[in-house]
This record gives structure tokens, sequence and C-alpha cells, in this order.
């Protein structure tokens, strides 16, 4: 199957974590009440179970990012450990197939898009929680929004994740618009 775009997402989430320092670990971000290592442990345990679980057809991330330590000292090597097994599981997946989620079954198209946008966005979290350059690349944003209005522009499908969209300037950028549409502060 096609990653599409899995690849960009990871190699640009995978520079901003390598960014992290040891002393910003502890820092808030914008995932509510999570610190920097809380991110990074949520984000390497959701592609383990990626990497588990796509070749069943059946992911279950069941990470407690505030009691797994899936990063230890050194959040970036974890996690760029993390993604190649993703990749493959994806590039063996069947295109027309679905896999099972704890919330039901999504087609294999949009559940890998689905992946681009986590790591995009946390990827964009983890930049802003830690004073990094938060513009995400463009054909990520682009991508990233198209499937942001398409699975969450109904309020009743953001679920926990995403929080009300806020109102942007007409000349915000597109980083500043798809953060804003998913209910993050730029």
């Amino acid at each position: 199957m096609d990653t599409g775009l899995l690849p960009d997402a990871f190699a640009w989430t995978s520079r901003v974590v390598g960014e992290v320092k040891p002393d910003q670990l502890a820092l808030p971000t914008p995932c509510e009440d999570w610190t920097v290592r809380m991110l990074v442990n949520h984000m390497v345990g959701a592609l383990q179970a990626f990497a588990e679980g796509v070749p069943n057809g059946r992911v279950s991330p069941q990470v407690d990012p505030s009691d797994d330590d899936l990063s230890g000292e050194d959040p970036a090597g974890a996690y760029h450990a993390s993604w190649p097994g993703v990749l493959d599981a994806w590039a063996a997946a069947d295109a027309d197939g679905a896999t099972e989620f704890p919330w039901g079954p999504m087609p294999n198209t949009i559940a890998v898009q689905l992946l681009v946008l986590e790591s995009t966005v946390h990827g964009w979290d983890l930049a802003t929680a830690t004073g990094q350059d938060v513009a995400i690349p463009e054909q990520l944003t682009a991508a990233t929004a198209e499937l942001a209005t398409m699975l969450f522009a109904d309020p009743a499908m953001r679920g926990h994740d995403f929080k009300p969209p806020i109102e942007v300037s007409d000349d915000a950028g597109p980083t500043a618009s798809l953060v804003a549409f998913l209910g993050r502060h730029s």
C-alpha cells in the first residue's frame, strides 16, 4: 500500500523530537496535562501499536503516557527507532482493507492519513512546547488540514482529542490555520 506522506511526517517530527533537550522533558505541551516526556511516550507507544497492529488488522494503542516511559533517556532515539516498523506495516497492508481501532473500523487509506495527522500535529505540539520553529512543512499542512476538515468538521467527532476551532485572522498562515481548526493556540 502507498504510505503517502507518512515518511515525510515521521521525518519532520523526528527532527523536532531530536531537538528536544533533556531539561525540556518536564515542560507542559499544548496537549492538556501532558509534559514533553509524556507526549513523546504517547507518540512512541502509538507507533509501536501501529507496527504491531496493522499486520493483524487491529490497532489498540494502550499507552499511559504518565506511567509508561517508552523514551527513557533518549526520546529522539526511541521515536526514530519506532517509525520504520510502521512504514513497513503500512507498505504491506491491503489498500482496500480496514483496520479495527477502539472506536471502530477505518479504511486503511484513511487510517494511514490519520497517522500523518497525528504525527504532524504532535510534532507541532512538541515544537511549540520546546520553543522550536513551529512551521509545519506545506505538503503536510495541506494533507493534514484536508483530513482534519473531513473527520472533525462535526464537533461531535472531535472527542477529547481536539477542542473547538479557534478563530484566526484571514491572513493566518497554513500552520496557524490548521492548529486553530484543531483547537490549539499558535
